[in-house]
């Protein structure tokens, strides 16, 4: 019968560590991104992380007749929109509602060129497709 030493079963251990750490750090291509289904998760995540705080950002600036409405409630709305999507939708895909965090996050290499290109364009879409209602 063999005896395992202390050392040698934390050697093991901090070896198999390392090539977890080494496996999931590895850069995936392109295309092998574009299959994966955390990819179209994150994506479809943004678009909706997107819709909900232009949607509560726009619906705050909306002109009611029995309520005024003051810079303070508009910033509020505001700080309770991206909390809420960065909240819901953070786990997924990082909730990169704004499209400059997105390209910040680019600079550092924490996303894919590809992965800017497509959370970005419905982020802008879906920004200017709301302005023409917000005065």
């Amino acid at each position: 019968m063999a005896t395992v030493s202390l050392e040698a079963f934390l050697v093991h251990l901090l070896h198999k560590a390392e090539q977890t750490r080494t496996e999931l750090n590895r850069k995936k291509t392109m295309i092998v991104e574009l299959r994966t289904l955390e990819f179209w998760r994150a994506i479809i995540a943004e678009c909706l992380a997107t819709f909900i705080y232009v949607f509560l950002v726009c619906g705050s600036h909306v002109m009611w007749p029995l309520y005024s409405i003051n810079t303070l409630t508009k910033s509020f709305a505001n700080g309770l929109a991206m909390a809420t999507a960065a909240q819901c939708f953070g786990h997924i895909s990082g909730a990169h509602v704004n499209p400059a965090f997105t390209f910040a996050m680019l600079v550092i290499q924490k996303v894919t060129p590809y992965e800017l290109s497509c959370t970005s364009l419905p982020n802008v879409e879906s920004y200017s497709g709301f302005c023409p209602f917000v005065r």
